[in-house]
């Protein structure tokens, strides 16, 4: 079954329309958002536009040899910073005497990405937060939570023929 590709819906035809300069298979509702390509027969009737291909292949059904649904990734743990990341790392270096310029140079970094880090206004890196915890011998990384990572429905997100709509509205009211 053909799928629209404006709003993603399976429907039983498609209709080619020109739409902000690109030709697209749209549904009998969608297809109101462009204007009908008509093509002729190869004896030179073709529609005054070339056709501009789309930049990625139109979807294309399951075949019966393929797995249907959504493949799932495999979960992966992140490592990421402690939650008191920043309050660890100015305790530390303020019991050792040590300003930011000094853990700076024995680190090998600029004096800037420290004041930033510590004041946290900048994410650091792991390889950062490493060098971190081998320089005041603390623990600074924890594995993250997992994270959700089911696709999300279609019909909460935003498809190109909403963006469409949205567009002719503001376009309609100037």
């Amino acid at each position: 079954m053909p799928t629209c590709e404006i709003c993603g819906r399976e429907c039983h035809s498609t209709r080619e329309i020109a739409l902000e300069g690109a030709h697209l298979h749209a549904c009998s509702r969608c297809a109101e958002l462009g204007k009908p390509v008509h093509r002729g027969k190869k004896s030179g009737n073709q529609s005054s536009s070339p056709r501009r291909s789309l930049p990625f292949a139109p979807p294309r059904a399951p075949s019966s040899t393929r797995p249907t649904g959504v493949k799932s990734r495999p979960q992966r743990r992140e490592l990421v910073p402690v939650e008191d990341f920043t309050k660890l790392i100015r305790q530390a270096r303020e019991q050792k005497g040590w300003a930011q310029k000094d853990v700076a140079n024995q680190l090998h970094e600029r004096a800037s990405v420290i004041t930033k880090v510590e004041s946290g206004k900048m994410p650091p890196t792991i390889r950062l937060v490493r060098k971190l915890e081998r320089l005041f011998k603390l623990t600074l990384l924890e594995e993250s939570e997992s994270v959700d990572l089911s696709p999300v429905s279609s019909q909460s997100s935003t498809t190109l023929g909403d963006v469409v709509q949205i567009k002719r509205k503001k376009s309609s009211s100037k």
